[in-house]
């Protein structure tokens, strides 16, 4: 038998102003499983006139830049509820923002998930053979293929 491949995954985009990975930061207990990737980084620069008369030349600049990481999580379908949670309760980067999302690839009927999905009124795009489903249509999908 080929070994299972793991098709549901957890993203993690995180954007601080300062390096989101410090020493103290790493209560995250990232598996084996997890790839970091870093993204490019963003630099604006804002620049302010001093005097209040306008034929100064006095100015000021100051920067802001902001960095991102992008985290994979591969995961178990029946674990994911368990591994979201766990991040949510854990996952506390203060000074950070941090966008999850959950994605599950599988093969199945693709009428039936049609139907389903007419029926509870949801609106996903459907791939020729793979279906990308996000948060709000797990839940339903667990329940359906019980």
């Amino acid at each position: 038998r080929p070994p299972k491949v793991t098709t549901t995954k957890i993203r993690i985009v995180i954007r601080s102003f300062e390096n989101p990975f410090f020493e103290k930061n790493h209560f995250w207990g990232l598996t084996r499983y997890t790839r970091k990737i870093g993204l490019p980084e963003s630099r604006v620069l804002y620049t302010v006139l001093r005097s209040p008369h306008i034929d100064k030349k006095s100015r000021e600049q100051f920067e802001m830049e902001i960095k991102k990481q992008f985290l994979v999580i591969k995961t178990e379908t029946h674990e994911l509820r368990k591994k979201f949670f766990r991040l949510k309760r854990r996952a506390r980067i203060f000074g950070a923002q941090y966008e999850i999302r959950l994605s599950c690839k599988t093969r199945s009927d693709k009428g039936k998930l049609q139907r389903l999905l007419r029926s509870k009124i949801l609106a996903l795009t459907l791939s020729s053979t793979r279906t990308t489903f996000y948060i709000d249509c797990l839940i339903i999908l667990e329940i359906y293929f019980k």
